[in-house]
């Protein structure tokens, strides 16, 4: 039955539930650079890592033990970029952005990671041999040119000078990696079941932290036992690990990559409302003007010829 309007309703209903699901899994994205930033120092940065893959794993093997059964073969057959991916993103991607979070404010974590999709373009090239065009390169340099702007906090003499703050470069390197992992995903073989892959990919995750893991229990105290540390460990256990990959998985197959991608620019967004009022934290110009370089780059840099 259609409206006045000549819509039919229930498409219209249907339509809107993977945009839905992108906002509560970009809200998610968000949040976890608050909660990384607001427990630092109660809970150590790679225990957080740790319990977030972990508990994301054992959540989810009940539900994957007979996807991974079936895609035994393909396992077997792509190990090494499996573990490759479990490394980049779980690991490099996210569980390294906790140490970031230690010394850089959970707004520029959230800014510096909508570069995302310039660093994977730049990576496919470099690795996928993926040709390049004027434009794109246009973006990628304007991009970039925004994520220094950060880093720099407006005055890029202290990118000179090697002053800048060790988090935002951290955080850097925590989006290459998980660009990184977008690039090693292009070479995986398809017909994998997502809940078999991510599984893998979490399991991996956790096996890369446990060295530091251990060496953070051993080198004083882990935890601080209070409600902030545990609210902050059954967070990352369920939301970021589970939930939001879950529910941003299942938007992309429904909206398609491109579409999806604009989503991420709310990530430093919903970070900015949260981290103002819980971390006082505050918006400076060079947020903006960096922020705004991004968008342009990455926008730029997703045109082809």
């Amino acid at each position: 039955m259609r409206n006045s309007t000549g819509t039919d309703p229930s498409l219209m209903a249907r339509e809107g539930v993977p945009h839905a699901m992108m906002l509560v899994a970009v809200l998610i994205f968000g949040l976890n650079y608050v909660v990384g930033r607001w427990v630092a120092g109660d809970v150590q940065p790679y225990v957080l890592g740790f319990v977030r893959w972990t508990a994301g794993t054992l959540i989810l093997l009940p539900f994957a033990l007979r996807p991974i059964r079936a895609d035994a073969e393909r396992i077997r057959g792509s190990w090494k970029l499996l573990c490759l991916a479990g490394f980049l993103m779980p690991f490099m991607g996210a569980g390294v952005t906790y140490v970031a979070l230690t010394y850089t404010e959970a707004i520029n974590g959230g800014v510096i990671q909508t570069s995302m999709p310039v660093m994977i373009v730049l990576l496919s090239w470099v690795f996928l041999n993926e040709k390049t065009n004027g434009i794109q390169w246009v973006g990628i340099v304007v991009a970039i040119a925004g994520v220094l702007y950060i880093v720099a906090r407006g005055n890029p003499v202290t990118l000179v000078d090697l002053s800048f703050n060790v988090g935002d470069a951290i955080l850097i390197a925590c989006n290459l990696g998980l660009a990184g992992y977008g690039v090693v995903v292009k070479r995986l073989p398809g017909g994998f079941h997502p809940l078999s892959l991510i599984t893998i990919i979490c399991g991996v995750g956790a096996l890369c932290h446990v060295p530091f893991f251990f060496y953070e229990l051993v080198s004083g105290v882990a935890v601080i036992w209070t409600v902030k540390a545990l609210v902050s460990l059954v967070f990352v256990a369920i939301f970021p690990s589970v939930c939001a990959i879950l529910l941003w998985n299942s938007a992309i197959a429904r909206l398609g990559p491109s579409r999806a991608g604009f989503y991420m620019y709310l990530v430093p967004v919903y970070a900015a409302i949260f981290a103002i009022p819980l971390l006082g934290e505050s918006i400076g110009v060079f947020h903006i003007v960096g922020a705004i370089l991004i968008i342009i780059g990455v926008t730029i840099s997703s045109r082809k010829a």
